[in-house]
């Protein structure tokens, strides 16, 4: 039996303490495997931003733990942690969240220059990456020269340019179109079943969960219903 690329066994998150604590998370077992396209759902407050946190290492769960590709992140020291989220994961954010006055290849580059790669090699990868998400003629752009669709596709380079096991996208159609939505979101199916990425996505649109394999939902921070789409249906998670 093949190790799931993510899981929680019993993970619970609390908040506070006492009269003013916090559940966000209770006693969630959840498992993902590499290569899979999950949409997580649920209204305000129900968990699900909380786990994504958990998974992209930016948060630590209150109790439970959770693995990545088998290892146990409690063990990781927040230096290991921060490399784990350096070189296996990519993060997409509905606001884009690109340095203005900077070019997209510039943008694109900064993951790179946080793993101290030479200018040279930096920009012929971030080059690739944005030839990956069909902007290889908008390099030298500022985003204030780009459309929403194109900054979030520069956001998607970024994200991708360290060649990430799995790709967290929290709302990332929220400020588009639908025209647009519809095609940052065929980019994202190829990102993951033509290059393989695992992609793990919030949304609050079920269209766009649409495009995912797996729909899982949160309600009052646990699993509400878990559904995997087989022949273009629906069917429950065993």
């Amino acid at each position: 039996m093949t190790t799931p690329e993510i899981a929680f066994k019993h993970v619970s998150k609390r908040y506070g303490s006492g009269e003013t604590e916090v559940r966000a998370l209770a006693d969630v077992d959840l498992s993902i495997d590499r290569g899979a396209f999950v949409a997580i759902m649920g209204p305000s407050g129900s968990g699900k931003s909380t786990a994504m946190n958990i998974v992209g290492c930016l948060d630590r769960p209150s109790d439970g733990e959770y693995f990545f590709e088998g290892i146990a992140t409690s063990t990781l020291s927040r230096t290991q942690l921060t490399l784990l989220r350096r070189h296996k994961l990519g993060f997409v954010f509905q606001g884009f969240n690109l340095l203005p006055r900077t070019s997209a290849v510039e943008n694109v580059e900064l993951p790179l220059v946080y793993r101290g790669l030479e200018a040279g090699d930096r920009r012929q990868r971030a080059l690739a990456a944005l030839a990956r998400v069909g902007l290889e003629g908008r390099a030298g752009h500022t985003p204030s020269e780009l459309s929403g669709g194109q900054q979030q596709r520069v956001a998607i380079a970024r994200a991708i340019v360290t060649d990430p096991a799995v790709l967290l996208a929290d709302e990332p159609t929220g400020n588009l179109d639908t025209r647009t939505s519809l095609e940052i979101m065929q980019l994202m199916t190829t990102l993951n079943r033509v290059q393989g990425i695992t992609v793990i996505m919030v949304t609050h649109e079920p269209d766009i969960a649409a495009f995912a394999d797996r729909i899982i939902r949160f309600v009052d921070g646990r699993i509400e219903s878990d559904r995997l789409k087989s022949d273009g249906a629906l069917e429950t998670m065993a």
